[in-house]
């Protein structure tokens, strides 16, 4: 790969694994209220944050590599100015986005994956509700200060 190759691919990649990062985790947040099922936070948004890096940057990386054979191989048929401008935006556009949607769909699956390894049937520690009573247990009363 040529540097400005190399350029493309890496500013594809951290383009992609911000917006990669910030929509998977609002698709998973709105999955995870959803199910309402109990996640582990901390271990689901630490896997999850290096997958969507990850897939960033895979997707940005195959994208350019496979659009350079192709932008070649259109540019071969061009003749005119007109005609290698349109190689260049619609042949390796078209497979630079494909290589983006594939990452997307690999991000999902995943997600779903690391999902399902991060959930937990036991009852969290910690209950920023009112607390739930045992059997036989009586609701304790309040203290009422008296001036």
């Amino acid at each position: 790969m040529d540097g400005e190759m190399k350029a493309l691919a890496i500013l594809l990649a951290i383009i992609w694994s911000l917006l990669y990062w910030v929509g998977g985790g609002v698709l998973f947040a709105l999955v995870s209220l959803l199910r309402l099922g109990r996640v582990r936070k901390v271990r689901f948004s630490c896997l999850f944050s290096l997958l969507a890096f990850a897939c960033g940057a895979a997707a940005a990386y195959v994208g350019v590599f496979r659009s350079r054979e192709t932008i070649d191989a259109c540019l071969v048929d061009a003749t005119t100015r007109a005609e290698t401008l349109v190689a260049l935006v619609g042949c390796g556009m078209g497979t630079i986005l494909i290589a983006f949607l594939l990452g997307a769909a690999a991000l999902v699956a995943g997600g779903f994956v690391i999902m399902w390894l991060s959930s937990t049937a036991t009852k969290p520690w910690v209950q920023l509700s009112e607390t739930e009573l045992e059997d036989g247990e009586e609701p304790e009363e309040p203290i009422v200060e008296s001036e």
